[in-house]
This record gives structure tokens, sequence and C-alpha cells, in this order.
């Protein structure tokens, strides 16, 4: 499947964090013939790829399949939903938003609404998750009887083909980095196969609840057990509001963390290849002890898992027109598979 197609597919299939199931029979169908998958008891997409020997190098390729919503907490008696935010929603953006709440009997399409300005009075605010109120169309008998406390919400936002490569869509956080480990995984494959190579073990994750803190990623790398993990996430893309800041460029591919937790020998690696093969890349200074991607929880699991990141760059995170270049997510996948080439065929 071509990338804008797979992108498509995966960004416009719901997964809010907790509730990745859509998202995941969509993942599962691009994966069908990449290798057997599985769900954990988390609701994370194992795919093993390559089965190696018992003692063979494994290689875990990690991006995490949930998106940012919301959650039902409470139906009021004329219909209207109250919510919690599930994963880091940026509440200046969310009135006047088109949602979809995901329940049991089926979805329903809402609205955010909110208090039209001509009767406003005082100062002008951003009201905070708990004071906005979702309007579904319904009474409050008919909204009780179907949507129940719990029941995830997802924004609307379609998928927009832009110019200069560009791709808009909600939920590229981060399914345009499971779409850069697919492909990767996929070149790889097809390398040890044409060259009759001894398997490594080669497993791809699609992980839930990143933006819920990362448990789908700690606990599913405790499983496969790994030996190296790459992480791949979104990063921030440059802007002109944020064009002094150390941002990644769109079109101008990947770029390679370097950070306290993060093995500076696979960042080396990745680097070289990247100029050996002419494959652009940026690099990334994480500081501090953290990198806010699944690398924090899977770099201490067990005895530790050697680890690093690379990040796709995009524009307006946690919004639903976040905005990716469609050659970034292709040089991300060429960049992971010439490492893994350069590091473990043999």
């Amino acid at each position: 499947m071509e990338t804008i197609q797979m992108l498509k597919t995966l960004c416009q299939a719901n997964g809010v964090a907790g509730c990745e199931d859509g998202a995941l029979t969509a993942a599962e169908t691009i994966c069908k013939d990449l290798g057997p998958c599985r769900r954990t008891v988390h609701n994370s997409l194992i795919c093993e790829v390559m089965k190696g020997k018992e003692g063979a190098a494994h290689l875990l390729l990690d991006a995490h399949i949930d998106e940012i919503g919301l959650t039902v907490t409470h139906i009021e008696d004329n219909g209207f939903l109250r919510v919690a935010q599930c994963g880091g929603v940026d509440r200046r953006l969310v009135m006047a938003s088109p949602v979809v709440v995901h329940t049991a009997k089926g979805d329903l399409s809402g609205v955010i609404g909110s208090v039209p300005p001509h009767i406003q009075s005082g100062e002008k605010k951003n009201p905070k998750i708990d004071e906005i109120w979702i309007d579904v169309g319904m009474s409050g008998e008919e909204a009780k009887a179907q949507i129940e406390l719990g029941d995830k919400i997802s924004f609307v936002g379609p998928f927009t083909e832009m110019e200069n490569n560009l791709v808009s869509s909600k939920a590229h956080d981060d399914r345009c980095c499971c779409v850069a480990i697919i492909k990767a995984a996929e070149q790889i494959k097809a390398y040890w196969e044409e060259h009759h190579l001894e398997p490594i073990s080669l497993t791809v994750l699609l992980s839930a609840q990143e933006e819920t803190g990362g448990l789908g990623a700690q606990t599913a790398s405790f499983e496969t057990d790994p030996t190296q993990a790459i992480v791949v996430d979104v990063t921030f893309g440059t802007t002109p509001e944020i064009a002094d800041k150390h941002c990644g460029d769109l079109n101008k591919g990947a770029m390679i963390g370097m950070g306290a937790t993060l093995s500076r020998r696979m960042a080396r690696k990745l680097i070289e290849v990247g100029k050996e093969q002419n494959i652009p890349y940026q690099v990334e200074v994480m500081g501090g002890g953290h990198t806010g991607t699944n690398a924090d929880g899977i770099v201490k699991v067990g005895a530790g898992i050697e680890t690093c990141c690379v990040s796709v760059p995009l524009r307006y995170m946690h919004t639903p027109i976040e905005t990716i270049s469609t050659v970034d997510v292709d040089n991300t996948a060429k960049l992971i598979a010439a490492y893994a080439i350069s590091e473990f065929a043999r």
C-alpha cells in the first residue's frame, strides 16, 4: 500500500487512548502480510515480522497508535454531555469542534457548544474542559439510553492533501509514525529474504495509551524482550511562531534524538548511515532525563533496553489539523531500515 493511502487509512480510523480498537483493526489489515499479529492485554498490537534463533538480536520498532480525545463524564437531563480530556487536549482549540461519540450502540455525531459572543459579558476566556458541553441533538432520555459514562469521543479532522508533499489530518500523532515503522519493517524483511540472511528477530509494536502515560509500550516491550528498540514519535515542526526554537523542518527528514537516557551509539549509527546513503536527517537534542515519548518507559524495562528515538516533524500538534510531510515518513522508514541492515546484516 502506498504511503498516502496508509496514512489516510490509519489517521481517519478512530482510536482514542484506552479505546484503540478502530485503529487497531485498520492496522491489522495493513500488517496482514507483514507477519502474525496479536493484541496484548492492554490493546497494543504486536506484529512478529521475523523470528530469529534463540540468542539472536531482537529489534523492536515502536510507534503509538492511540490519539487524544475526550471521555463522557456526565449526561445532563437536557441531553448535553459533560466530558474530561483523554490525553493532552488543547482547550484553546476545542470550541465549536465537530466530534464523534463512540458508543456500544454505534457512533453519534456531535459538536462542542459555546456561548455566543453576543450574550457573553466580562472578559472572554477559554473554558476548561470540564466547563464545556457536547451537543448530540438528543434529549436527556434519548442520550442516557444510548450513551454510557466513560464512552470515548474523538475529534473530526479530514485528511487533506496540500502542496509540497504535505498532508493534514487528525491523529498524525502518532499514526504517521506507525506508517513509518511498518514501511521500515517491510524493507528490512525484504532485504533479509533477498540476501538469504539468517534472520534476526524483528517486531513492530503499535502501542496503546501513550497519550495517557505510556502503559502499552512499557508492558509490550517487557513481553517481547528486545535487545534494541527504536521509538518513533512526532516532534514539533517549524512554524513562524516557533521558528527560533530548535524544531524540525518539514521535508528535511526525520530527527535523530540525542538525550541522556537514549543510546548515543545507536544515534551515531543512524547519523552515519544517513550520511552514507544520502538519507536526509536532522538532529534533536532532548534535554533533561526524559524524551516525552515511549522511549522513557521502554529504556528501563527489565534489565534495560538499548533505545533510541527518531521523530517525524509535525505542525499543529494535538489539533485536528496536524500536518506532516509524506516524504519525511518515507525517509524515516529508509533511515531505520538502513540502520538495521548496517547493524545486523551478516
